[in-house]
């Protein structure tokens, strides 16, 4: 390493990421999605800067660099839609009512998605990027530890809900949101409606439609609705 990164432990700054680094965006915000891990490819150096820039914070502004050296493209201008963020951006749009197209989605991704100050924080099971599950990471190392702390913030901060995405990790996210989910894939974690769905480009089929993500976030709204007016009645 050169620069600022010069003379850091690589290697504990690797751990010291794995088990503290949760994700993306604001954690007093409303609403929250998780996910097993970070997409793409990590880079060796991107421990140190996540210790140092960033001073070894549980959840960083996502508009920031964030262990992609392309992440800016994201937000640019010039920007297209990234595949995992918009269905859960879509979701959002459609459980506050608001076009939840694909001008509307890229527009919301370009300008305000996982800021530090804004409404989404987007956490991971596993600190460790990947391109996919068959890419040798240790995505199950402090996995336990995220999750405790995970479901600990969550009672903190009461997001109106958490969508988690991935199926196959069923188990874990219910143990995040306290238990098993119904028959729905719907389950309250005090005040906070979790919700278990299909990852936005699952490994064995196609990528779910538009109106997946619409339906989630109306039936997110019609649920928390109804809940609330439950509680005043």
């Amino acid at each position: 390493m050169t620069g600022p990164l010069a003379g850091r432990d690589a290697a504990a700054d690797f751990e010291a990421m794995g088990q503290r680094w949760l994700g993306l965006g604001h954690l007093a915000s409303p609403f929250w999605f998780c996910g097993l891990e970070p997409g793409g490819k990590e880079r060796p150096e991107w421990p140190s800067i996540w210790a140092t820039r960033y001073g070894g914070a549980e959840v960083i502004d996502g508009r920031g660099e964030a262990g992609d050296p392309d992440h800016a493209q994201w937000f640019g201008p010039d920007a297209g839609l990234q595949t995992t963020w918009q269905g859960l951006i879509r979701t959002r749009l459609a459980f506050e009512g608001r076009p939840a197209d694909d001008e509307a989605v890229l527009r919301h991704q370009r300008e305000a998605f996982i800021r530090g100050d804004g409404d989404e924080a987007v956490l991971e099971l596993s600190a460790y990027a990947a391109r996919g599950l068959r890419v040798e990471v240790p995505r199950e190392k402090y996995m336990r530890e995220r999750i405790a702390r995970i479901k600990i913030l969550l009672g903190e901060h009461k997001p109106t809900f958490l969508v988690c995405y991935g199926r196959s990790r069923r188990r874990e996210f219910a143990k995040l949101c306290g238990g098993a989910f119904d028959a729905d894939d719907f389950r309250w974690s005090g005040t906070t409606l979790c919700a278990l769905t299909i990852h936005p480009t699952p490994r064995f089929q196609p990528a779910p439609k538009p109106e997946h993500w619409d339906s989630l976030g109306s039936e997110l709204r019609r649920r928390i609705d109804g809940s609330r007016a439950e509680r005043k009645a």
